[in-house]
């Protein structure tokens, strides 16, 4: 993968600072006392560190779209690092409140750091549209100002495994290797409840930390199972590194299946080898069939020169839709704003979608795609088919948010 390299990131760093905390010439449309504070909040290192400046080219997308300004008020788009780490996403959250008076904001690939940032934007009363994977931003520390952009764990579960059993109805037998934190175990906790439903089996399950390299270990465990599928209830570069390590097993008869881990970014560093045959579950492929889909791929890649990816539609789709609400809402006040956002019905890169106006869960589909071998590969960027779709939610009796409507 072509490493995409922030130079805003690399001028702080060199004035010996990583606080990424000023609004920035090229970005910041307009600034002062009537000006509208919006915020990137994400990560600039560690294992999403890609995924920063993809947010950040979708946001700005979303924001040039309507010239930089909403309502006849200007926008003023702020970035902060929040380096993969909870207590530094809540400082930098909390710096940008005081000093820059943000008021919406997204970025969080961590859910760890989202959650955390989850309780500032309660507290001050800001609205945060996260991204993160795990179901407590819907789910048990579910609050008045977050909303969730990404689909819930259990959709990406049930939607994944229900294609698994379709096209491969003798693969019954899951072993999963599962990242130790909120997501990787809001992951879990559905690949069970799904496989339960479709009567497959979990034969076996190994935790990583955050930042794993090496993978052998937790391998040959899951083989020595025979199993039918290995779940990858992981992302990021420790996807990467997992999928690379298990190619080098030569388990031909496994079939490989990430739910939520290989976007299109950790796909380039792939050998066509190793793409060839994974089942992949997304919240996004560049080739989703809609009308504002097709516009947003076109725009971005005339603005960078490639396709957009999860992190790129994330940040384009989570700041067009405040936007949008704002324009509903007539107004730019967060209450306003956050109240037309709840029950929220709109056309989005997914088509028509919702947002639900208890938890805050964008109600959208979720793709499984299987990737192609290289001779089938239309260009350098047709690197998947999209093969199912699916959008059932998560069931009622299993979700915990308390708040009321």
């Amino acid at each position: 993968m072509n490493k995409v390299v922030n130079p805003l990131r690399r001028s702080l760093l060199k004035a010996g600072t990583a606080t990424m905390g000023m609004s920035m010439a090229g970005i910041a449309w307009g600034q002062g006392r009537d000006a509208l504070t919006m915020g990137v909040l994400s990560q600039q290192t560690g294992t999403y560190a890609y995924a920063g400046q993809l947010v950040l080219n979708g946001a700005k997308l979303a924001i040039e779209e309507r010239n930089g300004e909403i309502l006849g008020q200007k926008i003023n788009l702020i970035v902060r690092d929040d380096e993969g780490k909870p207590a530094v996403g809540v400082r930098r959250l909390s710096e940008a409140i005081g000093s820059d008076k943000l008021r919406y904001f997204g970025g969080n690939f961590s859910s760890a750091v989202g959650l955390a940032e989850a309780e500032v934007a309660q507290r001050e009363k800001v609205i945060q549209y996260a991204a993160g994977g795990s179901e407590d931003f819907t789910g048990s520390r579910c609050n008045d100002y977050m909303f969730q952009w990404s689909a819930h764990g259990y959709t990406a579960l049930r939607t994944t495994l229900e294609y698994v059993k379709q096209a491969m109805p003798d693969k019954k037998r899951i072993y999963t290797i599962t990242a130790d934190y909120a997501f990787g175990h809001s992951l879990l906790r559905y690949a069970k409840v799904a496989a339960q439903e479709l009567g497959m089996e979990l034969v076996g399950n190994d935790n990583h930390p955050l930042g794993e390299r090496q993978f052998t270990q937790y391998l040959t465990k899951a083989l020595s199972t025979r199993p039918d599928i290995i779940c990858l209830l992981t992302a990021g570069a420790d996807a990467v590194a997992a999928t690379r390590q298990l190619f080098s097993f030569g388990a031909k008869n496994i079939q490989v299946v990430g739910p939520w881990s290989l976007e299109v970014d950790q796909l380039r560093e792939l050998s066509p080898q190793m793409r060839d045959g994974l089942i992949l579950g997304l919240n996004y492929y560049q080739d989703i069939d809609t009308p504002v889909n097709k516009a947003f791929v076109e725009r971005y890649m005339k603005a960078h020169k490639s396709v957009p990816s999860y992190a790129a539609a994330y940040g384009y789709d989570s700041f067009r839709t405040m936007l949008l609400a704002m324009e509903q809402a007539k107004s730019t006040d967060v209450e306003a704003v956050r109240k037309a956002m709840e029950g929220m019905k709109y056309d989005s890169i997914f088509g028509p979608i919702s947002i639900d106006p208890r938890t805050h869960q964008t109600l959208r589909p979720y793709y499984v795609v299987k990737c192609k071998a290289q001779a089938d590969m239309k260009n350098e960027n047709d690197y998947a088919t999209i093969v199912a779709e699916g959008s059932k939610p998560q069931p009622a009796e299993l979700n915990e948010c308390k708040r009321s409507v």
